[in-house]
């Protein structure tokens, strides 16, 4: 899991490699690699990454579900519950909102970095086969 004053390889929205015009990889730093990281983890499955078993949001347990209370519930906890997982978030600023409108879950998350007071918005969509989240 990365942290906030952590760097990796940046991604660019189809997660695919970017390069720089001399041909290096440009490096994610900071807030955007911290950033890039939640969201590569809301679109994988628990277990994908082989030495964190927690790692993964496993939101595509909910595609093609119904809306009913208890969904809706679940898809909530799972999300507050990984973002938990990160020391630089504080918990008590994540929220989220979740509609479901012809067969599509869309989830609207927000939340602040500890002593920080900005806020940091995600969209995800869950559609029949897919899992898609943007940062906003």
């Amino acid at each position: 899991m990365a942290g906030l004053y952590d760097s990796d390889i940046k991604l660019d929205e189809n997660w695919q490699l970017t390069s720089a015009v001399n041909g290096d990889v440009p490096l994610a730093s900071d807030t955007d690699c911290f950033i890039q990281d939640i969201r590569l983890e809301a679109l994988s499955q628990e277990g994908e990454l082989f030495y964190d078993e927690l790692w993964g949001w496993s939101l595509m347990d909910f595609i093609q579900t119904q809306d009913n209370e208890l969904t809706r519930l679940e898809i909530e906890q799972r999300i507050k519950t990984k973002l938990s997982r990160r020391e630089e978030i504080d918990n008590e600023t994540i929220k989220t909102v979740l509609s479901f409108e012809d067969d599509k879950v869309s989830v609207k998350v927000a939340f602040k970095f500890i002593n920080d007071s900005r806020k940091y918005n995600l969209d995800i969509l869950l559609d029949r086969v897919r899992v898609e989240v943007v940062m906003v």
